[in-house]
């Protein structure tokens, strides 16, 4: 676990239903997030799923639970198969829950209510990256959904050492 952005929490604050499912080698989200706080939770008809919960340094929490039955229901070996991750959160922008699990938002299956709607929302706001070059010109660099990721956009840039300036409009 190479981040400092985030703690793993065993007491959630949040109580959302799920929001998405994405596939992925368990090694690579315990790479990132470590082991899993609680192991073999019953699902009650998913078969049996590994937890773990995150804060981000924004306020975000997502809950993940890693499915031991493949999407047939199928057992399946973490070591050489993906699993199927399913995502909890305190907030619905699936964007913004996308950018710190390092998961891309197109590879996720949104979960939806009897009538069809998702349970995730759209963003409600667009911040747009900006730089300014030696010239005074300003120039969209990168439009997001967080300000987070915003400010980590404008971070990756200004540690490149150029005489531009990043900020955030």
């Amino acid at each position: 676990m190479a981040d400092a952005d985030f703690v793993v929490v065993t007491e959630p604050t949040f109580r959302s239903g799920p929001l998405a499912v994405f596939s992925a080698m368990a090694s690579t989200i315990e790479d990132r997030f470590g082991p899993p706080v609680e192991r073999d939770l019953d699902s009650n008809g998913c078969g049996l799923f590994d937890a773990t919960c995150v804060r981000f340094s924004c306020g975000l929490e997502v809950g993940l639970s890693r499915f031991h039955l493949g999407r047939a229901l199928q057992a399946l070996d973490p070591e050489t198969e993906p699993s199927q991750f399913e995502i909890l959160a305190n907030d619905r922008d699936l964007a913004h829950v996308a950018f710190h699990l390092r998961v891309p938002l197109e590879s996720m299956a949104l979960w939806v209510d009897a009538s069809g709607v998702p349970f995730v929302r759209a963003p409600s706001t667009l911040l747009v990256v900006m730089r300014t070059d030696d010239n005074g010109n300003d120039v969209e660099v990168k439009r997001v959904t967080s300000r987070c990721e915003a400010e980590a956009v404008v971070r990756a840039y200004e540690a490149h050492a150029h005489k531009q300036t990043y900020w955030i409009a």
